[in-house]
């Protein structure tokens, strides 16, 4: 269906999609047949992901925007939201989603971790500025954020009050890295560095605060990102999609898709067998990552 585009995907494979319906956007569900059933239909939706091992969908919609929570086959319902500033979808963690506040004023952020059943929250993060990314690592002791000139690591257990809020690198406004994701053993970080001219895959260790290069001199218009597993990093650009392993960043496979792969419109499964995307042209595929056998998804 044009117009389509991918949001997420669950364990069992099912794909979370959006499609705009003028100023309205559908959120439907595709399993993996290609048979599917609507869930929602509302104004602003700017993304959605499953709650993981949940049959829910955290919804971010409106303006200013905010966070609705979805239980499949069942209704929206308001979870966090304010008419006066942007609550804003960064991640989900297991029973928790990880979002940005802006309460204090427009370009102050605040990055919280919300207990989605009991409502508990941490602020992990309060010390403004315009927070682009934010990633927490699978222990949830460590928190990456992007500001617009800086990379942050969050400690949320450190030996010292000074060791809570620590520079990782200085970064140039409009490259840099981005696309940040933690490695199974909560230590090490991988992200997409971009200069004026390429682009590489790197990956950051936390002990020796030292970046090391993974996969480099590709293409400046390229995206990567690290499986769940930490075994494999896609990398996607124009209609290609490759498969590097990523601890010595070696090429492994690649696929080729009938159209240009929409700007980060590509994820992994949570068990690491697959990436789903979404082209230019509006059409979704799946692509095996032990084969790079691509499938087209066809929508009934």
């Amino acid at each position: 269906m044009s117009g389509m585009r991918v949001l997420d995907i669950d364990e069992r494979g099912r794909l979370l999609t959006a499609v705009a319906e003028g100023d309205q956007v559908r959120l439907a569900e595709i399993d993996a047949k290609g048979v599917r059933g609507d869930l929602t239909v509302a104004s602003g939706i700017t993304t959605a992901k499953y709650l993981p091992g949940e049959r829910k969908v955290v919804v971010q919609h409106g303006e200013p925007a905010q966070l609705s929570l979805l239980t499949v086959g069942g209704k929206l319902a308001p979870l966090l939201g304010s008419p006066t500033h942007s609550t804003e979808l960064l991640g989900v963690l297991p029973g928790r989603i990880v979002y940005r506040a802006n309460r204090r004023h427009r370009l102050l952020y605040s990055v919280v971790i919300r207990n989605v059943l009991v409502g508990e929250e941490q602020a992990v993060y309060d010390r403004g500025g315009a927070v682009i990314e934010a990633a927490v690592s699978p222990n949830s002791r460590h928190i990456a954020i992007r500001l617009p000139r800086k990379l942050l690591l969050v400690d949320t257990m450190p030996v010292t009050e000074d060791d809570h809020v620590r520079l990782i690198s200085p970064e140039p406004a409009e490259r840099g890295r981005r696309n940040l994701r933690w490695l199974p053993d909560s230590g090490r970080l991988v992200a997409t560095e971009y200069t004026e001219s390429t682009a590489r895959i790197v990956r950051f260790d936390v002990a020796s605060e030292s970046w090391h290069p993974l996969v480099v001199s590709l293409d400046q218009s390229t995206t990567g990102w690290v499986a769940p597993d930490g075994r494999r990093v896609a990398v996607a650009a124009g209609p290609r999609i490759a498969f590097h392993r990523a601890e010595d960043g070696a090429f492994l496979r690649e696929a080729e898709l009938p159209g240009d792969i929409a700007p980060d419109a590509f994820l992994w499964s949570p068990d690491s067998s697959r990436v789903a995307l979404t082209t230019t042209l509006g059409q979704l595929a799946v692509v095996e990552a032990d084969t790079a056998a691509v499938h087209p998804i066809l929508v009934n």
